[in-house]
């Protein structure tokens, strides 16, 4: 391939090293500084709890509820975190944190290998972890990056494999095929789709389509190696799992229009594809002239064309549709913006010019408008619970660095060093993002830790209802997933409280809790969001009055033990 720096660079580690900071300080440090999220980090967190609770290992359940909608080896790494680090929000999001990471490290690893060079690795890398989606999906206890670090590890050792000859490419192949046996383990099907549909077409460009003939098989063998164990085993515990988790979880998601989970127009991710790359975004002009001048002819090239192309229009074409889908393309775009702005760089005529990614004059605007904000009491409430207006100045600091880091990058007159500090400059603002989460002008039942857990200390053995959108955040805060009754509907929990008789007990009416009060010996806990008027005491309930928590979006009734029980 066409080295697009200098050979003098071709030892330069200090993008590397730079890279393992902005992982260590973006998505290492502030796993703990945000509180969970419901539904989603809530679900993640109860099922791998439930998991180490009743050491079922094989069948997902949710609040101990059937619960199919993916495989098991998310919910693993989440309990090896839990086991490690204990049951908190850093060992949830841990796996987010590590898989990101892992992206970037087989990212530096095939960048090096292909290009023979080192900075262009560690720049890869930096751009990768320095763009906001990877940045804000690598700190959220969700599945998506796990399986994207999958995704990319299996196209990478394939592409390593296909590059090598004799003894070493069989290890790379099967390397690439259990990777893609994981990423099934996570998410499913896609994990299997996703490379063929990369890499078949890419053979057929290069004129190499006989290989598909061969080279498959030895990926085959791992991934049938990685994923065959469990996937057997689950069909032997339920074997309601793949019917379910076939038609409901990949064909109608894909294919139900309107009917489907998430439906969104063709253009979605056209439009989510540009905020997910910032701040690199804005330097597409310069990668678009670059890339041109380099062109395509390239087996490397193909490939990252492949990569981003194909699958972004798969999930175009798909009825269900969310932002996260995207993350698997994100690092092939990593090391295209990184080997474009690398060859535009060096051009003779670009080195003089003034080009900006985003105009640092915007950034100190911006910092002092915080500063203002920050100094002035405005007599409004704070966007913080805790009433952390010093979050502002802190803000206000980091964009101050990354104009003056930007600045310094558009005055230096080397590619490669030029790159590094557009890669530095962000780095700051990203480790804030999640302690600038507005908890103080969210509806509490969007994020409710901080409101449960005093009452669950206060009521540790208490009797425990949610409705459908708390019950995950009640299972975590008493750390009984398997003691919530549901009020109202079920939720995301249809399926598995209607295919089974034993689980209709956990879905009760508001008819039903006058009884479910009187009979208990212990307190009950009756957590609901909006909207909350029928709980009104000596109202529709008709029951004795009670102690009442209530905040923003949420409303907890605690009522203590019947006299004489």
């Amino acid at each position: 391939m066409q080295q697009p720096l200098g050979a003098r660079t071709a030892t330069w580690a200090w993008p590397a090293f730079i890279a393992v900071i902005a992982w260590f300080v973006i998505y290492l440090l502030p796993l703990g500084w945000r509180p969970l999220v419901v539904p989603d980090e809530a679900r993640y967190a109860v099922i791998p709890l439930e998991m180490l609770q009743t050491g079922n290992w094989t069948v997902p359940y949710l609040l101990g509820i059937e619960y199919f909608e993916k495989p098991v080896l998310g919910y693993w790494f989440t309990a090896a975190s839990f086991l490690t680090f204990g049951e908190n929000a850093f060992a949830l999001r841990l796996p987010s944190a590590i898989a990101v990471g892992l992206s970037a490290l087989v990212l530096c690893i095939v960048v090096r290998r292909t290009t023979g060079r080192r900075d262009l690795a560690g720049l890869s890398a930096l751009v990768l972890l320095t763009m906001i989606a990877p940045a804000i999906l690598g700190t959220t206890a969700i599945l998506d990056a796990p399986f994207a670090a999958l995704v990319t590890v299996s196209i990478g050792c394939f592409w390593l494999g296909w590059s090598t000859h004799g003894t070493p490419r069989i290890g790379w192949l099967l390397a690439a095929g259990a990777a893609a046996g994981a990423a099934f383990l996570v998410k499913g099907f896609l994990g299997f789709a996703l490379p063929c549909m990369v890499l078949a077409p890419w053979l057929i460009w290069c004129g190499r389509w006989r290989e598909l003939i061969t080279l498959p098989w030895v990926a085959l063998v791992g991934a049938a190696i990685v994923a065959g164990p469990w996937a057997f085993a689950v069909h032997s515990a339920n074997g309601d799992y793949w019917h379910y988790f076939f038609w409901v979880e990949h064909v109608n998601r894909f294919l139900g229009g309107a009917k489907a989970q998430h439906p969104e127009a063709w253009w979605f991710f056209l439009a989510v594809l540009p905020i997910g790359m910032i701040p690199w975004v804005f330097a597409m002009p310069m990668v678009v002239m670059g890339a041109a001048q380099r062109g395509f002819g390239s087996p490397w090239s193909k490939l990252l064309a492949c990569w981003v192309l194909i699958p972004l229009a798969f999930f175009s074409m798909s009825s269900g549709k969310l932002p996260t889908y995207i993350l698997p393309i994100f690092p092939p775009i990593a090391a295209v913006i990184t080997i474009a702005l690398g060859t535009y760089f060096n051009r003779p005529q670009s080195a003089p010019r003034f080009r900006v990614f985003t105009p640092a004059f915007i950034l100190f605007i911006i910092a002092g408008a915080l500063l203002v904000l920050w100094a002035v009491d405005w007599g409004i409430p704070s966007p913080w619970e805790d009433a952390g207006n010093w979050r502002l100045g802190l803000a206000a600091a980091a964009f101050v660095f990354w104009g003056v880091i930007e600045i310094a990058a558009n005055q230096s007159t080397r590619s490669e060093r030029r790159l590094l500090l557009n890669g530095v400059a962000p780095i700051a603002m990203f480790a804030l993002i999640p302690a600038l989460m507005p908890t103080g002008y969210m509806e509490i039942a969007k994020a409710p830790g901080a409101f449960l857990d005093p009452i669950a200390q206060q009521y540790p053995d208490a009797q425990l209802i949610g409705d459908e959108d708390l019950a995950h955040a009640v299972g975590w805060a008493w750390r009984r997933p398997r003691d919530v009754t549901i009020v109202g509907g079920p939720g995301e929990l249809k399926w598995g409280i209607e295919t089974y008789l034993h689980n209709t007990s956990r879905l009760v009416d508001r008819t039903d809790l006058p009884a479910m009060i009187n009979q208990r010996e212990t307190a009950l806990v009756l957590a609901v969001s909006h909207p909350w008027a029928w709980l009104d005491v000596g109202g529709p309930l008709d029951l004795p009055l009670v102690e009442r928590h209530e905040d923003r979006g949420i409303v907890v009734l605690t009522w203590p033990a019947p006299e004489g029980i």
